[in-house]
């Protein structure tokens, strides 16, 4: 018997192609290699992205343009992110699969998991389609519908998947409906399973199964690690699946990483919903790791409120050079409506990151339900101020968070592919598409400005910028950047038409951050440079 896990394409206005590493799969294949000859298949990571035509999406057309030039630029066309369907089922009938499992893990691009199904099916009929990951666990119902799904999984699937072949494969006794987390159609009704958990969550992901150089950050080859699985937390726009949180035993991660040292990957992020949770077993994978001579980061899952000077240190020792936390926004009322009160923990620790070699990245999400624009430019104000870079995170409509529900009355308004952040869902009404736009367009002059600071030009007031050392040397650039400060208007430099022209902001807002933020301090983002904002 053969299978085949694929990792499917994906389309948008972006990708992060450092977030690609397929490690849900490499889990998958490790368990099921014992039974059957196993294939992963990355159609996503290492492509040339192909511009597309169309996206459906026409009422993103004013804010996302291509042509225009902008020191402050957004998302521009849309893409294709991988492998096209014709080439995913020509590689389907190379490989001969018996079997093809397909990872969907976003609910935004349940289409394109769908067309692997499709394209096995198109190859061979009798190829058993498989689909597990995030979306099939919340939405097993809408996955079954398709026809070229025969099966889907809900929750971790290691455990589920290895059954599922071990039945197909005549080896098993357990019948379909004994597998737990295994979904799949009846005559009558879909048989749905609860959501697996795994009771052992030491297997190590069969990393040999995919080429190291796809994987880099910068120019080092990179891997996922998890040290545990799970979240005990339930804040409100979070659409994770309903499964606890575990620690791994301290020696699997050891071995995985000599494992992974062998292959030679060079840096590691740690993929932990809540990678310091318990600070006594972190502090252990720290020591664990130190010495190793790895670049560290965590993406996600640094927890604020379990984090210290101590652990801080541990962690730059280890190999962490760049922090990643969530602050959501500074307002109170908002946090505590969200379920994520540890704004004063992460206060606390910032004297202590600025004064750091860290380089520290602060994410805050725009158009939260419950946030006002005050309450926004309250956090953009206050880490414009701190030696950190402003990570804007642009609230979508999650599946399987409490938002979600509360919203329930909403759900057959939006589709599935709007529920990703680069569509600027207008779900809270004081945050329309215009006014989320123009909070990246601020935040994205903020950064500008941290980034000419630590150029270090010597600069003391925003009105010297357009003059700055490290100022685009394009004169289009230059006059969207004095335009900016003289009239505070934000403009790009219009490549079709040939001047330049205006974008679609909320001027209002754009004159309200200029007066709020007037006297205040901007600082760079690695140095301590700073200068008053004077216009």
């Amino acid at each position: 018997m053969k299978v085949l896990l694929v990792q499917p394409p994906i389309e948008d206005f972006y990708d992060t192609s450092i977030r690609t590493y397929p490690l849900g799969l490499l889990y998958v294949a490790s368990r099921v290699s014992s039974l059957a000859e196993t294939i992963v298949f990355d159609a996503r990571t290492g492509v040339n992205p192909k511009p597309l035509a169309s996206h459906g999406f026409t009422e993103l057309d004013p804010y996302y343009k291509d042509r225009g030039i902008t020191p402050f630029s957004f998302f521009g066309r849309y893409k294709r992110f991988g492998l096209t369907k014709a080439e995913i089922r020509a590689r389907i009938g190379e490989e001969k699969p018996d079997i093809v499992g397909v990872a969907s893990m976003c609910t935004a691009y349940e289409r394109e998991a769908l067309e692997v199904a499709e394209a096995a099916k198109e190859v061979n009929r009798d190829i058993v389609t498989v689909v597990g990951g995030v979306h099939p666990t919340l939405c097993p119902l809408h996955v079954l519908a398709k026809e070229s799904v025969d099966y889907c999984i809900r929750g971790e699937g290691e455990t589920p998947f290895f059954e599922l072949v071990t039945a197909l494969s005549g080896k098993g006794r357990r019948g379909m409906k004994e597998i737990h987390g295994l979904c799949f159609r009846q005559e009558d009704a879909p048989h749905l399973s609860g959501v697996n958990v795994e009771s052992d969550i030491d297997l190590l992901p069969a990393r040999h199964l995919v080429e190291p150089e796809r994987y880099r950050i910068g120019r080092k080859r990179y891997s996922f690690l998890l040290t545990s699985r799970g979240c005990p937390n339930s804040c409100g726009f979070c659409g994770k699946p309903p499964i606890p949180y575990r620690q791994r035993n301290l020696k699997s991660v050891k071995k995985e990483m000599d494992t992974a040292a062998a292959l030679g990957v060079e840096a590691i992020d740690f993929e932990d919903d809540m990678l310091n949770l318990d600070k006594g077993f972190f502090a252990d994978v720290l020591k664990e790791t130190s010495g190793r001579g790895l670049t560290l980061s965590a993406m996600n899952g640094i927890y604020p409120g379990n984090m210290d000077a101590a652990t801080l240190r541990l962690m730059h020792d280890a190999g962490f050079r760049r922090l990643n936390f969530s602050l959501v926004d500074v307002s109170k009322s908002v946090l505590r409506r969200q379920g994520r009160e540890q704004q004063q923990s992460f206060m606390r620790l910032l004297p202590f990151l600025e004064a750091s070699s860290f380089l520290v990245e602060v994410h805050f999400i725009i158009g939260l339900p419950g946030q006002d624009p005050e309450n926004l430019l309250d956090t953009i104000l206050l880490l414009m101020g701190k030696r950190v870079l402003l990570g804007p995170s642009l609230f979508y409509l999650a599946p399987g968070s409490p938002l979600h529900a509360e919203g329930a009355g909403h759900r057959e308004e939006i589709p599935f592919s709007s529920m990703r952040s680069s569509i600027m869902l207008p779900f809270n009404p004081l945050f329309p598409r215009t006014m989320t736009f123009t909070f990246v367009k601020i935040v994205r002059f903020v950064n500008y400005v941290k980034g000419l600071l630590d150029s270090g030009d010597g600069l003391s007031k925003m009105s010297d910028l357009p003059g700055a050392k490290g100022a685009p040397k394009d004169p289009r650039e230059r006059a969207v950047v004095e335009t900016l400060l003289r009239e505070r208007r934000f403009v790009c430099y219009d490549q079709k038409e040939g001047g330049l022209s205006d974008e679609p902001v909320e001027p209002a807002l754009v004159r309200r951050f200029f007066e709020r933020a007037k006297g205040s301090w901007i600082m760079g983002y690695k140095t301590r440079n700073r200068l008053v904002a004077d216009v």
